[in-house]
C-alpha cells in the first residue's frame, strides 16, 4: 500500500499569520492533533501540533537558546525552540518550521518509518510543495484492519511483479496469515520473495 491509498483529503491547513487561538479552535473543532502551514501559494512552510503549543503552558518558561535556530535538523529546532514557541502568538511563531513529509507514492512501512525515526504524528503527503493530504498514526494502523481478500490481492500483485516465465505464486490469506504457494526457478530467488 501507498500513502495515496490511505491518506486523508482534503486537508485542513492554517496560514502563518493566523492567531494561536483559531488554530486551537481549529484543531479542538475538528478533532485534529496537528495542521500543515501553509504560505498564501498553498506551499507548505511549517506544521503546528499539540506538542509545540503545550510548551506556551510550562512553567518555567525555556529560556532564550543560547544559539538562535537555524538549518534542517527537526531534533535541532526541537532543542532551541522553546523560547520561540512559549512566547509565540500568530502560528508562524509557534510551528514547526522543519517538516517530515512523504509524497503519494511512499509505501505505508516506510510512512511508518519515518514517523518513528523522527517521533512525529503525522506526515504531510505533498506534490512539490503542495500539500494533497495527510496520514496520520492512526491511518496506518488501519492498515490491519483489511480483509482477507484484500491482503491476498495485494501479495498477488506483489508475487506477480516478481515472477519469471515458467514459475507460479498463488496467494491466499487464513485470518490475517499470508500463504505463498507455487515454485520458483532457484531457493535463492524463494528467498528473495519472502523478503
Amino acid at each position: 500500500m501507498r500513502a495515496k491509498e490511505i491518506m486523508s483529503t482534503p486537508v485542513l491547513t492554517v496560514a502563518p499569520e493566523t492567531p494561536v487561538r483559531d488554530a486551537v479552535q481549529l484543531m479542538l473543532g475538528n478533532h485534529v492533533s496537528g495542521l500543515p502551514v501553509v504560505d498564501a501559494r498553498g506551499h507548505l512552510v511549517g506544521v503546528i501540533t499539540e506538542a509545540d503549543l503545550l510548551l506556551k503552558e510550562v512553567e518555567p518558561k525555556p529560556p532564550p537558546p543560547v544559539v538562535e535556530w537555524a538549518g534542517p535538523w527537526l531534533w535541532f529546532e526541537r532543542w532551541v525552540g522553546g523560547h520561540r514557541k512559549a512566547a509565540g502568538r500568530t502560528v508562524g511563531e509557534v510551528m514547526t518550521h522543519h517538516v517530515i513529509t512523504a509524497d503519494e507514492e511512499t509505501p505505508v512501512h516506510e510512512l511508518a518509518a519515518r514517523m518513528m525515526r523522527h517521533q512525529i504524528n503525522r506526515l504531510p503527503i505533498v506534490r512539490g510543495r503542495e500539500v494533497v493530504g495527510i496520514v496520520t498514526r492512526a491511518d496506518i494502523l488501519k492498515v490491519f484492519l483489511r480483509c482477507n481478500e484484500e491482503l491476498a490481492a495485494e501479495a498477488q500483485r506483489i508475487a506477480g511483479d516478481y515472477i519469471w516465465p515458467r514459475e507460479e505464486v498463488r496467494a491466499a490469506v487464513k485470518r490475517g496469515v499470508l500463504v505463498l504457494r507455487g515454485r520458483l526457478a532457484s531457493p535463492g530467488r524463494r528467498a528473495t520473495l519472502l523478503q
